[in-house]
């Protein structure tokens, strides 16, 4: 297995990226097999806390957004949670069930490894037969390798060994989306301000308003987003602004 010519930092039977509302609710099911947590923020949340802008609220009724085990504590308010709300809940949710002890903050995912199948070769990912395309959940052995870098200028790479990985990076990441121009067509002539959606909703509302005042706003893009885990959907837009 190429783990023999890394340092594996720890050997577990199930591993976790990303510790957003899914992330979570993963990692309260699977908590018995004591698992690891790798999140690039951070705080619990996902895109409750990277991706909304101050006026961000769920669009659907509090109740119908909420962990079968775990009501919100006023679930029959018929205002609307904000985001900092659905931040609380997941942040109390997590304390309840003793899940941040799982969780390792400021911990970015840069590269996995399916390792598995015999002869300690790297395994034919179509040809892996068994249980599905990549053979038993829990093998009995690792086969998942995830090298981590901790945020900080002087960090270096850290292995990891898995029987079981769960990805819950979400549609709507932390990394912008830029579109493609052609050479010298793009926000490189462009004489204004040129910022993707992302780096405008963590503006407090000042900061934007100071932002927006007196310029003329071009939007490109109108991405159209569904929320998760509810009855009813709730839409979203990242878009990319000049001005």
């Amino acid at each position: 297995m190429a783990s023999q010519s890394r340092a594996v930092v720890r050997s577990s039977k199930v591993g976790i990226i990303g510790a957003g509302v899914s992330g979570v609710a993963a990692l309260k099911q699977l908590a018995h097999y004591d698992p690891v947590v790798f999140e690039a923020g951070d705080c619990i949340g996902g895109v409750w806390k990277s991706c909304s802008y101050h006026s961000t609220k769920l669009q659907s009724p509090r109740k119908d957004y909420e962990f079968a085990d775990f009501p919100w504590p006023n679930r029959d308010d018929p205002t609307f949670p904000s985001h900092l709300d659905i931040l609380d809940y997941l942040t109390s949710y997590a304390h309840r069930f003793d899940l941040f002890k799982y969780v390792n903050f400021n911990t970015k995912v840069v590269e996995i490894r399916f390792v598995g199948g015999d002869g300690g070769g790297r395994h034919d990912l179509h040809q892996t037969g068994g249980d599905g395309e990549y053979g038993a959940l829990l093998p009995g052995r690792p086969v998942w390798e995830v090298a981590v870098r901790p945020n900080g200028p002087e960090s270096t790479i850290q292995w990891y060994e898995f029987e079981m990985l769960v990805v819950c990076t979400g549609k709507y990441g932390d990394v912008p989306k830029i579109p493609e121009f052609p050479q010298k067509r793009g926000p490189e002539i462009f004489k204004g301000k040129v910022m993707h959606s992302m780096d405008y909703c963590k503006l407090d509302k000042e900061e934007a308003t100071e932002l927006m005042r007196g310029k003329k706003v071009a939007i490109i893009g109108y991405r159209f987003g569904c929320g998760m885990r509810s009855s009813k959907p709730r839409y979203f837009f990242l878009p990319y602004f000049l001005c």
